[in-house]
């Protein structure tokens, strides 16, 4: 038995040293330069393209496989010049012999250097590398995830890629890349194993150049087709006018990145951006990767200062209140399908600001319910200044969107706790949109100094303008506080209701303005008049007239209160036509008509005023001898500066015109009765 093993041992070392024979044979015997014509020839035949090696071919097959090739190039294809579309200086890989045995793959060392790639696409979309062949057959079955690898035992002791270099060129768009100095290196991995990976290059483009510096640790699963990334480390220096203020740095990181391609999953955790003094971090997780991709994951933009920001791209902005723009952070959730796109549980706040809500993008159509719970739009408006109010031909330029407004799909809800602007303050304030099919609908609603906005704002797109019609309704609004900050004026108080019928067409926003009609209709109850204490004046101007003494201004605050106040009109052109105004100030009612241009805001009414009798006009004898009397008025200035004069002068007039015509009527009758005596007296004769 001793010399049956005896003589097997003698078998497989005589075997063993002939295959090494055999290997150093070869080795010693073959030369791979004596087939570079053929080598060449097949590569033509299978691309159409020309290999040109002009460095030497290197085969060892003992104790390891090794093959190096010195410089090559591949040219171009048809139709892309005749520069090379690739070529190396070098390349080498050894293969370890005796783990091939057992389906073993080690890799002892495998370097390229000096690659060169010149990558293109032309004008009518087609690249010069697509007619090497490769892809997948029209209508060919998908390969199945994790099919290549299945089977794969790999190890690698190293990887280095030196001084490569890769040219893109898209005659398309006329746009042009270069990635230079790409390294890379790689060092003892295997199966499962954990291994360093260093990455450097450089992008240039046409007005930016970044230089950028990676490393991470990496674990390859080949055959389970998985693949990670741990503790990766970017560094990123950018320079040109596409970076922003022309020059800086960012750093992206992130904990571990897991792609499990045979389940078609993707974990990402702990990522980290630092760029322009902004520190953005999150987390992603992917599904079906390869079939119907869906991702979800949140994001996180820690406090920054946004006015350090836009000074970076160069902006400045001016605002009313020099501290704002001094804070923002962000939060969300997001999510994305072949079906949507979407943020959930957003936290956005501005300064002392904070929104709320959901943002989804279905298709083309678009949904929202947002939340702001207190903001001060003015404090962010451009400072005030005395230049002049815009003209008509600055509102002319700005030409409605009718493209994007006619094709917008869109619904939601943006909500206010507490709002102001332009001087309003509003609470409890709702904005709700339905846009489709050219027609866009708002509706507003909102509390506001006691009282309730409600109605709705419609524009249905046309053919070549819009036309848009408001409906709004302002119920038992406080007019004091009101007036005071809308426009910034006292004159008026009292509990109003006002409602807006009107509309107008136009393709620009002056056009629309200049063609406002419809109809507005106004009822104040328990009112006044600040400023003006009407009844004084009254009496005042009927002293100057009587040339009698004028009496003592009362004391306080000027006012002339009325019990109500109504109005209605009808516009055409943006003015204002009224022509039923009554209002009821105790001593006086008042009936009227005129206009208003709502265009500057001028007034024009012609108003008589009825003097009632009553406690209020007996307390003056003079005044309460014209009890009955009717008094004309003129109202004229603008809206938040309007003039009342009393026009005594008329009512003069008249009291003149009566008192001739009662002077006329005595004469007449005083003529008739001597011609009725003068009569009698012949007739008795």
């Amino acid at each position: 038995m001793s010399r049956i093993l005896k003589l097997i041992g003698i078998v497989v070392v005589a075997v063993i040293v002939l295959f090494v024979a055999a290997l150093i044979a070869v080795g010693m015997l073959f030369d791979p330069n004596d087939y570079k014509d053929d080598i060449t020839a097949a590569v033509e035949r299978a691309t159409g393209r020309q290999l040109t090696l002009d460095g030497r071919l290197e085969l060892a097959v003992f104790p390891s496989v090794r093959i190096a090739l010195g410089s090559a190039t591949l040219s171009n294809a048809r139709g892309f010049g005749n520069e090379p579309m690739a070529k190396i200086k070098s390349a080498q890989l050894s293969v370890s012999l005796l783990p091939l045995l057992s389906r073993r793959i080690e890799i002892g060392q495998a370097r390229l250097e000096g690659l060169e790639l010149n990558l293109a696409r032309d004008a009518r979309g087609r690249n010069n590398w697509q007619d090497l062949g490769g892809g997948q057959a029209a209508g060919g079955a998908t390969p199945a995830a994790g099919g290549s690898g299945a089977n794969l035992n790999l190890g690698v002791e190293a990887i280095e890629v030196t001084d490569a270099r890769v040219n893109w060129t898209d005659a398309a768009s006329g746009s042009r890349w270069e990635l230079t100095n790409f390294g890379l290196t790689a060092q003892g991995f295997g199966p499962g194993q954990k291994f360093p990976l260093e990455m450097r290059f450089g992008l240039s483009g046409k007005d930016v150049t970044v230089a950028v510096d990676a490393n991470m640790q990496a674990t390859l699963s080949l055959a389970d087709n998985q693949y990670r990334l741990d503790g990766l480390d970017v560094h990123i220096d950018g320079r040109g006018a596409a970076w922003p203020g022309g020059s800086g740095s960012a750093d992206l990181g992130f904990e571990s990145l897991i792609a499990k391609l045979n389940d078609e999953t993707l974990e990402l955790d702990g990522l980290k951006l630092d760029m322009l003094g902004v520190t953005t971090t999150g987390s992603l997780s992917g599904q079906k990767l390869l079939s119907d991709l869906s991702l979800t994951g949140a994001v996180d933009i820690h406090q920054f200062d946004p006015r350090a920001v836009l000074k970076v791209f160069g902006v400045d902005i001016k605002t009313a209140d020099d501290g704002v723009l001094k804070r923002a952070s962000a939060k969300a959730n997001l999510l994305y399908s072949s079906s949507q796109i979407g943020l959930r549980d957003m936290q956005l706040a501005l300064d002392d600001s904070k929104l709320t809500g959901r943002v989804g993008l279905a298709g083309d159509a678009l949904s929202y319910d947002l939340n702001v719970d207190d903001i001060d739009v003015d404090r962010y408006l451009p400072p005030a200044t005395d230049a002049p109010a815009a003209d008509e031909g600055s509102l002319d330029a700005v030409d409605l969107p009718l493209d994007v407004l006619r094709t917008l799909n869109a619904k939601g809800d943006l909500k206010f706790k507490k709002a102001k602007f332009s001087g309003l303050t509003l609470t409890d304030t709702t904005f709700s949109l339905a846009a489709a099919g050219g027609r866009i609908e708002l509706k507003p609603t909102a509390a506001l100094y006691g009282g309730r906005l409600a109605g709705s704002v419609v524009l249905q797109v046309q053919q070549n303008a819009a036309r848009m019609t408001v409906d709004q309704q302002l119920t038992k609004v406080n007019l004091a506080p009101l007036g005071h900050d809308l426009i910034e004026s006292d004159a008026f108080a009292g509990t109003g209701d006002v409602r807006l019928n009107v509309g107008s067409t136009g393709s620009n926003l002056g056009e629309m303005r200049r063609k406002l009609d419809g109809d507005i209709s106004l009822s104040v109850v328990d009112g006044a008049l600040e400023g003006i204490d009407f009844w004084y004046e009254l009496r005042r101007a009927r002293a100057t007239i009587d040339k009698t003494p004028v009496p003592a201004r009362p004391a306080g605050t000027p006012r002339t209160p009325f019990s109500s106040l109504t109005a209605s009109g009808v516009v055409k052109d943006a003015v204002l036509t009224n022509r039923d105004l009554n209002a009821n100030l105790g001593f006086m009612s008042i009936d009227g008509k005129g206009t208003v241009n709502l265009l500057t805001n001028a007034v024009q009414f012609d108003l008589i005023a009825m003097l009632t009798d009553g406690e209020q006009l007996q307390s003056d004898p003079a005044m309460a001898k014209m009890a009955g009397g009717s008094l004309p008025l003129k109202v004229t200035g603008t809206l938040d500066a309007p003039s009342v004069l009393p026009d005594f002068g008329a009512l003069v007039r008249a009291k003149a015109r009566a008192a001739v015509s009662e002077s006329v009527e005595e004469k007449k009758q005083e003529v008739q009765d001597k011609l009725k005596d003068k009569l009698k007296g012949l007739l008795n004769r």
